[in-house]
Order: C-alpha cells, then sequence, then structure tokens
C-alpha cells in the first residue's frame, strides 16, 4: 500500500495553535464507488480523451511532444488567486434588517441568484474560495499630527462557523491590523471599532494615508454553492460611519444612492508559477521520473517581483528553489494570499451518448508531511461539462470538495467520476491545482518543497451500466455504543440500550470539542445514461442479532430495505431506526442499490459496493466490505451485563491493516463478539471526531480491560483525532480517563508516527505520550539514524519480559513505498523489549522497537511501526510455523494474560507439544506455560541445579490445550528457595522438555 494513502481535508479557517487546529471537515480518501467502474476494460468500450502517444486520445498527456522535448499540448495554466470580479454590491436583499427605511438598501457581500438547497435553505447565499475585499480611504489634513478613527454601523453576518469569516481592519505604514473577525450567524448586529493612529503610522507616499477594511473569506467547501451550508450570504453592512479626529471627519453611507466613497477592490494575486520542468529530483526510493514534468517551483523568473523561494531542509528541487509560500507577488498584502494555480486541458469532444462514464487519472509526485514548520502544500483536481459548448465555460468545476497530501512518493492520482459528468455530455474539461492551503490548521511554516509534479494524464470514457453510485467513508454509519450503556443488567426495559445507526461524519464545527453525529447516511446516486431516471433507491441490511435483547426489538426482520430519501443534486440520505433495531452485540451488513431505466424500459442496476458478496455470511469480520459494516457495541454476552475483556480499535480505518489483524486474531483462536470488540474509526485521516473518543465516554468502555491499537502509517489524527470524552465539559482525553481508573489496564498501540502525532497535537496528548508510554520522541524518521535502513531487523532484548520465543523480526518499510518509524528511547523506568539491528545484524542503536511501561498497576506496550509491517525474517523464522505477526500478538497476549486457552490449531506444525516461562530472570515469581495436542497425563517439575527435587506444580490429567501454572518460587514446605539457577521439567507420556531458569533478589 501506499504511505500515507492520498489523505483529503476539506479547507477549514485559521485558528490560533496547532493544537487547536485539528481539522473537523477532512475527509478520507476513499471514495467508493458502485457498479462496475473497470466494465468497458475492452479497447471498443473505451475512448482515450487525454492519453499517451499512441492511445489515439485527443490530447497528449506527457507535457512533451513525439521527440521528447517539452510541449504543453494545449494544456494552460493561471494564477486562481487573481480575482476579477467581485462580489460586493449594493442590495435590498435582506436590508430591511438593517435599517426600518422604506425599500432599504445595504452593501451586500453575496449572490442573490444561488438557487435553495432544501428547507430551510433559501435562495441566496455565498459561494467556495471568496475573497473580497471592500476599503474605505481617508486623507488625514494634517500628517504631524495623530488621530483616533473610529468605524461604527450595523451588519448581518451568515457564514460556516469556524470556517469562513469576515475580518475588519486597519492598515497602517506596518501592515495590517485585525480588530474582529466574525463568523456564524448574527443579525442585525450594532458595532464599532477605533484605533489611534501616531504620524509614524500612516502610510501612502506622502505618509498621510488611513485605511479601513472589510474582507470576506471562505473556503473552497461547505457553502450555499454546493448545498453543505445554508445561508442567505456572507454579510451584509448599513449605515457605516466614519469619524476622524484629523480634521474632524464626520461621514455615513447609508447606501442608498449607491456604494459612496466605499472603494470594491481586488486583492493582488500570487502569480502563476506553472511551468514544465525536466530531470526534477525526488526523494522518492522507490519510483523516478525523468521524462518532463509539470511543477510550481518559484526560481525567481517566473512571476516578476516574486521569489525566489529557497529551501530550508527538502533541496532537492532545481538549485535548491521549492514553491512558493510567502504570497509571491501579492506578498505586501497582509495576511497575504496564498498559492493557488491551476492546470487545464483543452476543451474535449465526447465520443457519443453511449459513453457514460469517465475516469481521470494522473502521475503525481507529492511531499506534504504536515510537520510543524511546514506550509501545507496540497493538490486537488477537478472535472466540467456540457452538452453545449456555449455552456461549458460557465460550468461549475466539479469534485470531492477536498484536497490530497502526503508523500514524498509517487503515486497515481484522480478518481472515477462518472457521477461529476452532466448526462448527455458532449464536452468536457479536467484540471488540478498546487494550492497553499495549510494555514487554515495552523501550519504556517516555509520548509517547503519543491513538489508537487504532475504528469502522465489519462481521461478516459467508457460505457457504464447502471446509474453511477459515490460516496465517502466519512458519509457512511460509524461503529457506535449504547448511549445509556453503564452497568447492564438484563432485567426492566432493556429498549434503553439500544444502539443508533449514526453517520461517521460530525455536525460539530470547528473548536466545539466533541462530536456531533450525523444521523443519516449518504451517497450519490445519478443517472449517468443518456435519457436515463432513476427508478429505485434503497439501503438494503442484514442483521446478526444478540438474541439476549429480542424482547426489546420492534420486530423489524433480519434482512430488509429502506428507500433512499433525496436532499439535493444527486445527493441522498439513507437511515436505519436508531431505535428498536440495534443492540449491544448486533452487527449490520448494509450496501446501496439503485436502478435507472431509459424511456421507461431498459432497466439497470447497480450497488455500492459493487461486491455484495459476503453480505449474508457473518462468520469472519473480512467475509464482508468492512466499510459497510456496524458493531454495536459492547458486545454483551450475558445477563449480567459482561462483554470480552479485548478491545481492538483500529484507527486506520479501512485504508489497510485489518486483515493482517484479523488473521491473527484469527490464528490465535480470538472471535469477534466473543473474546474481542472490534471498534472502526471511519475516515481516519478526515479529522472529523469519530475516534473511539467522539463516540463513546469511559462508562461505556470500563470493562474492557485490555486495548489493542492500531493507527497504521497515519501521522496526524490518530488518538488526538477527537478522542477526548464527549462531554464538553470535560477536558480529558478518554484514554487518559480509561487508564486513570487504577484498574490494571493493559494496552498495545502501534502505528509508524504515532508518537510524533501526540507529541504535537496538544497538552493532552503529549502527556499522554510521556506518562502514559513513557516514550522519548527523538525524530519522527528513524531511517537516518539507523543506517538509512528502511527494512531493519528487530531482535527482543536479551531477559525482556514479553518476547521469549519469537526470535526476531522484519520492521517493513521499504518499495513499493517507503514507510517512515518514530525514533523513540524508552523513558526512565520503561523497558526496551527490543531494538534495532545494523545492517550485520548487531544490536548497537538506542532507540526502542518495543517498549513496556508499567505505571500504577497499568502496562503499556509501544511500537514506533505498525503491526501489518511486522513481518517474518525467513532465515529465522520461529519455532512454530507461525507467521512472526501472529507470535508477536501472542505473546503480547500472554503477557497481558488475557488468552487462557488459546492456541493456534489451523497453521501446520503449529500444533505440539511445548513449555517456556516467563519472566526469566524473575522475582518472587515466574509463569510456566505450556501446550498439549492432546488430552494427556502431565507432569510439572522444578528442580535445583543439582538435580533435586524442589517441587512439583502439576501431576495430573489435562485436557488438550494451552495454560499455565505460576512459580512462586517456594519448596514443597511453602519456604521461600534461595537465589540462583533452577530448572523446569514438563512430562507428557511421550515427551519431556527442559527449561531453564533464574531466580533473582
Amino acid at each position: 500500500m501506499f504511505k500515507s494513502i492520498l489523505f483529503a481535508c476539506v479547507l477549514l479557517a485559521v485558528s490560533s495553535s496547532f493544537a487547536d487546529t485539528l481539522p473537523q471537515k477532512v475527509i478520507g480518501h476513499n471514495v467508493l464507488h458502485g457498479g462496475n467502474p473497470e466494465y468497458a476494460a475492452s479497447s471498443r468500450d473505451t475512448v482515450f480523451l487525454i492519453g499517451p502517444w499512441g492511445s489515439g486520445a485527443q490530447v497528449n498527456g506527457q507535457f512533451q511532444d513525439p521527440d521528447g522535448s517539452p510541449a504543453w499540448n494545449g494544456f494552460t495554466h493561471y494564477d486562481l488567486t487573481q480575482i476579477t470580479e467581485s462580489h460586493w454590491h449594493i442590495s435590498d436583499y435582506n436590508a430591511a434588517e438593517l435599517n426600518s427605511t422604506p425599500n432599504n438598501l445595504a452593501m451586500y457581500c453575496g449572490d442573490e441568484t444561488i438557487p435553495a438547497c432544501e428547507y430551510p435553505d433559501v435562495v441566496g447565499g455565498y459561494g467556495n474560495s471568496w475573497n473580497e475585499i471592500l476599503q474605505f480611504n481617508y486623507t488625514v489634513p494634517e500628517a504631524a499630527e495623530p488621530c483616533t478613527v473610529t468605524i461604527s454601523g450595523v451588519f448581518s453576518h451568515n457564514t460556516e462557523p469556524g470556517y469562513d469569516y469576515t475580518f475588519f481592519g486597519f492598515e497602517t505604514s506596518s501592515g495590517k491590523i485585525t480588530v474582529a473577525q466574525i463568523d456564524g450567524i448574527g443579525v442585525a448586529i450594532p458595532f464599532s471599532h477605533s484605533l489611534l493612529f501616531e504620524p509614524q503610522d500612516y502610510f501612502g507616499s506622502n505618509h498621510d494615508q488611513i485605511r479601513f477594511e472589510i474582507n470576506m473569506i471562505s473556503d473552497s467547501g461547505w457553502s450555499d454553492v454546493d448545498c453543505n451550508y445554508f445561508g442567505n450570504g456572507a454579510c451584509q453592512f448599513d449605515d457605516l460611519r466614519i469619524q476622524c479626529s484629523n480634521g474632524n471627519f464626520d461621514h455615513t453611507s447609508d447606501f442608498q444612492d449607491g456604494p459612496g466613497d466605499w472603494e470594491i477592490v481586488f486583492p493582488p494575486g500570487v502569480g502563476d508559477f506553472t511551468d514544465l520542468w525536466q530531470g526534477l529530483g525526488d526523494i522518492d526510493p522507490c519510483h523516478v521520473n525523468t521524462s518532463v514534468q509539470v511543477a510550481f517551483i518559484d526560481d525567481g523568473t517566473r512571476v516578476p517581483g516574486a521569489g525566489p523561494s529557497y529551501c530550508i531542509n527538502w533541496c532537492y528541487g532545481p538549485g535548491g528553489y521549492i514553491v512558493n509560500t510567502t504570497g509571491g507577488a501579492a506578498n505586501a498584502n497582509i495576511p497575504h494570499p496564498h498559492l493557488l494555480n491551476v492546470l487545464e486541458s483543452p476543451v474535449l469532444n465526447w465520443p457519443g451518448n453511449s459513453y457514460n462514464g469517465a475516469d481521470l487519472q494522473f502521475d503525481i509526485y507529492r511531499h506534504e508531511d504536515l510537520s510543524d514548520d511546514a506550509p501545507g502544500i496540497f493538490y486537488n483536481w477537478a472535472v466540467r461539462s456540457a452538452v453545449d459548448p456555449a455552456d461549458l465555460g460557465s460550468a461549475s468545476w466539479r469534485n470531492r470538495t477536498f484536497v490530497y497530501y502526503g508523500g514524498p512518493d509517487y503515486v497515481r492520482g484522480g478518481d472515477v467520476v462518472s457521477d461529476l459528468i452532466v448526462p448527455g455530455v458532449q464536452y468536457a474539461q479536467v484540471q488540478v491545482e498546487c494550492l497553499e492551503v495549510g494555514w487554515i490548521w495552523g501550519w504556517v511554516g516555509d520548509d517547503g518543497y519543491p513538489a508537487p509534479y504532475f504528469d502522465n494524464f489519462r481521461f478516459v470514457a467508457f460505457t457504464y451500466e447502471g446509474p453511477s453510485l459515490a460516496t465517502r467513508e466519512i458519509d457512511l454509519a460509524q461503529d457506535n455504543f449504547s448511549e445509556n450503556l453503564d452497568e447492564i443488567v438484563m432485567t426492566g426495559d432493556l429498549s434503553i440500550y439500544n444502539v443508533r445507526f449514526d453517520a461517521a461524519f460530525s455536525k460539530a464545527y470547528a473548536g466545539e470539542g466533541h462530536n456531533i453525529p450525523g444521523d443519516s447516511i449518504t451517497c450519490n446516486v445519478a443517472s449517468v445514461r443518456t435519457g436515463g431516471m432513476l427508478v429505485e433507491n434503497r439501503i438494503s441490511y442484514a442483521l446478526q442479532r444478540n438474541p439476549l435483547f429480542d424482547s426489546a426489538r420492534d420486530g423489524y426482520p433480519d434482512v430488509g430495505t429502506f428507500d433512499g430519501i433525496f436532499q439535493s443534486g444527486d445527493k441522498f440520505y439513507y437511515d436505519l431506526p436508531d431505535s428498536g433495531f440495534l443492540f449491544p452485540g448486533d452487527v449490520v451488513h448494509y450496501f446501496f442499490e439503485a436502478a435507472d431505466e431509459v424511456n421507461h424500459a431498459d432497466r439497470q442496476w447497480a450497488t455500492v459496493p459493487a461486491d455484495t458478496a459476503g453480505f449474508f455470511n457473518f462468520s469472519d469480520p473480512t467475509a464482508y466490505d468492512t466499510a459497510f459494516q456496524v458493531h454495536a457495541l459492547p458486545s454483551i454476552l450475558d445477563a449480567a451485563g459482561s462483554y470480552p475483556a479485548i478491545l481492538f480499535w483500529n484507527d486506520f480505518g479501512n485504508r489497510g491493516g485489518e486483515n493482517e489483524w484479523y488473521g491473527a486474531l484469527n490464528n490465535l483462536g480470538l472471535r469477534m463478539g466473543i473474546d474481542y470488540d472490534a471498534y472502526f474509526t471511519n475516515g481516519p485521516s478526515s479529522g472529523i471526531g469519530n475516534g473511539l473518543g467522539g463516540r463513546a465516554v469511559y462508562e461505556q468502555v470500563k470493562k474492557y480491560t485490555d486495548l489493542l491499537y492500531t493507527c497504521g502509517d497515519l501521522g496526524v489524527n490518530t488518538i488526538s483525532n477527537g478522542d477526548f470524552n464527549n462531554d464538553p465539559g470535560r477536558d480529558i482525553h478518554l484514554m487518559g480517563d480509561w487508564f486513570a481508573q487504577g484498574e490494571g489496564r493493559d494496552a498495545f498501540f502501534c502505528g509508524d508516527e504515532l508518537a510524533t502525532d501526540l507529541n504535537q497535537a496538544g497538552a493532552l496528548t503529549s502527556a499522554f505520550l510521556i506518562d502514559q508510554m513513557n516514550l522519548v520522541l527523538r525524530s519522527n524518521k528513524i531511517q537516518p539514524l539507523i543506517n538509512n535502513q528502511t527494512t531493519p531487523m528487530v531482535l527482543p532484548t536479551a531477559g525482556n519480559s514479553v518476547f521469549y520465543t519469537t526470535p526476531g523480526w522484519i520492521a517493513y518499510g521499504g518499495c513499493f513505498a517507503i514507510n517512515t518509524f518514530d525514533a523513540v528511547e524508552a523513558g526512565d523506568g520503561a523497558e526496551r523489549l527490543a531494538r534495532f539491528t545494523n545492517p550485520s545484524g548487531a544490536e548497537d542503536y538506542i532507540y526502542s522497537a518495543a517498549t513496556l511501561n508499567a505505571v500504577n498497576d497499568d502496562r503499556i506496550i509501544t511500537m514506533p511501526y505498525d503491526f501489518m509491517y511486522i513481518y517474518t525474517d525467513i532465515n529465522n523464522p520461529g519455532p512454530n510455523g507461525l507467521a512472526t505477526r501472529v507470535n508477536v500478538l501472542r505473546e503480547i497476549l500472554f503477557f497481558f494474560e488475557i488468552n487462557d486457552g488459546y492456541w493456534p490449531t489451523s497453521v501446520p506444525g503449529a500444533d505440539k507439544f511445548f513449555a517456556k516461562n516467563y519472566p526469566n530472570p524473575f522475582n518472587p515469581s515466574t509463569r510456566l506455560e505450556f501446550h498439549l495436542p492432546r488430552a494427556e497425563h502431565l507432569t510439572v517439575k522444578v528442580f535445583n541445579v543439582r538435580g533435586e527435587l524442589v517441587k512439583t506444580l502439576v501431576d495430573e490429567d489435562r485436557e488438550a490445550g494451552t495454560d499455565h501454572i505460576i512459580w512462586d518460587g517456594t519448596n514443597e514446605g511453602g519456604h521461600r528457595v534461595s537465589s540462583g539457577m533452577y530448572f523446569y521439567e514438563t512430562r507428557t507420556g511421550a515427551d519431556v522438555l527442559v527449561g531453564k531458569m533464574v531466580m533473582v533478589k
């Protein structure tokens, strides 16, 4: 899998610090398509619109001519920050709210023509990526004298809270001073702001100018245009009064006769840095591209008055130049605009009505790791289409409303875009963007990169079966807990323990500090066939019931459907009952299905997921698409309300790795819903707050005594991703709350950059890293510190407390994409369980490859790489035929003392007589573990170095399976034995095993 699989995020608004700027609407890359997107695999069903030489495409997407020389091949490019049209204007739209004057007019920043979406939305509103400036300028008569300036008036505002703002500010000789930033909703709000200008504060060529500015800025998603926010315009102002003491100036604008002295200003653009480059350097060790590529590098020659922009740490660009991060030609405008360059294809002629599907792909070299000093350079793509060529220029660019980052690596970008193409399409275009948006989340550093680079565009039309269905993981249902769960006893009204069927998406705005789940899940459904019409659209489900709650159910069948409900455009709502349907221990599978017809005939069906095999199979958690499963938690097992001791928290979602976890758990004989529960974070890279802490409080998870946690290769939005208690009045991390109970908790945490994220995500998570995990983070990239090894060998530390039979393993970080692991050391009092070896296999590094920290009866094991990247060393595979990954988990579980009686029997060679002890050395007791492949008489005895019997621990018939006995260091008389070496003998009818152990005092 690719490192940091195309993270994606909707643009947010500026906040004060990184700890406070967890992206609240970032959405996971996984867009899930229905039907069969690869239906037109044969050449007769697929037409290249953009492609390589020799493909017959209308446009070559390689940025070179047939001889390999650089060529735009009809692509154009421009700077999108240079605005040429304003949305400020005089209007009576809602102006009566501001002033009782008949037929009142006001200064309005909005668009009265934007159609209403759904109730309660109204006609009118504002759009995405607006940067609208309104200014008032005044020249003081006495430049050597100070001046007190006061601006007052009344205004209304309605913008998405936490993301879209209206700024009030004054301009001085040293820059702009913002006196207020407004978001959310307000009606007829009076305001007044004053500022004292000293003579040295005046600006302008004569140093006698004062300027007041109103600046409305929206991000690139979630406005009235895309129907993700319902408003009536960004802002409206009336009766704006300017008073200046220098010159006794006093002027009021009521806007009845126009804008008066207020001036609509177009902000300066950053500049267009788009250009063709050949032989660009990169730091992807797995892939290379020496051909012509499109890049946005600022070498000082592309944009007059801008740059050059020099590297700090990432100096592999030409001449050490990088993408501009300082506002380019507009760097005097404070806060400066941020880079937004667009590459656009020529107009493409659609091949015919039978081609109703579309697929956009391109090579992208990306490099944005969102470190503390990163600028946040992202990329995006979009398509637009029309039936009439005259309409194409005004058609909306359509995308998934998110941007992508990751790397450093080459990946294949794009998506199936059938649902974004208008039915009956005759003309189309595609575009990609390079944009700086890290400032939205607080990444405002200048340690930038020469990336991104674009190359090898491919845009094809193909024949599509049935309607187009597309959804995102955050729009699907999230694993959830019973809201009323505390101490369940199976008496009384069991209906109160129902579990809601809610969306992963959170309706909470940035800064609210808790999760507000969306009730309904959504899917975009459209008939893409010419003349097609949707005729059926529904959600189908299959339910596996926990029979303990059957008496509380409302009689819904185990298999059924509910119709989709139209929202707007091609988006539909779906829901399953929130009461009387799901209860703790239930599992539900579901899918969306829709049918369209042309001329009331030729009905075609499509589903998402496209492959519904395993829909009725609940025997294995991987039998059906994990994105379309919901676990109602916890899995209540009996009338006493007990549930499994183990919770497996997949904070990597459906991005990969679940098969490795489930395979290991299955090999150890552990069963979901009986021996362990599973919680998946949907869209984990999104930061929408649906981690475990977004859906549960301590009372709902307190009976889980053991936690298995994975965040894969995520470097942001791990445990810090909203995993605080849902009660906004309690500022405590859920994990901290779980460990703070003093009840002996055990946890295994793993992830490539988990320590890095906890370190940078705020005070609570940093404290968790230091106090609970007891780790010292040295770097988020260990490879340079261990001789640039990407697949280092890991060896258990001699005499460690956990790994006794696993000889070692490989922490795999190699190609197809490099995984970067954290470099951590065990803190004071923590135990380094394993360490990385050098290329010769010797242990000579200080960094910990596995760490144990025991604090307040809690035991935490951490690994600075993910569980799925534990690979077996074929030269030293271990004792029992199991994958080393399985043995690692097995020994961790044994150390946690939670898997008595489990042992893998399905692996050849694994089911054999076995014995070991740990800890070793020990004081005062040790655990002697044994496995019998069949029922037999067993003896376990302890001898001293002279061969004298010290104590008989077991002498009886035993059933097949794994068990253990504790030797407490006493002899047959119950007296403590002295320090020294002892032997344990484990004997059955045919086999004898002898091992050494040392007691130390």
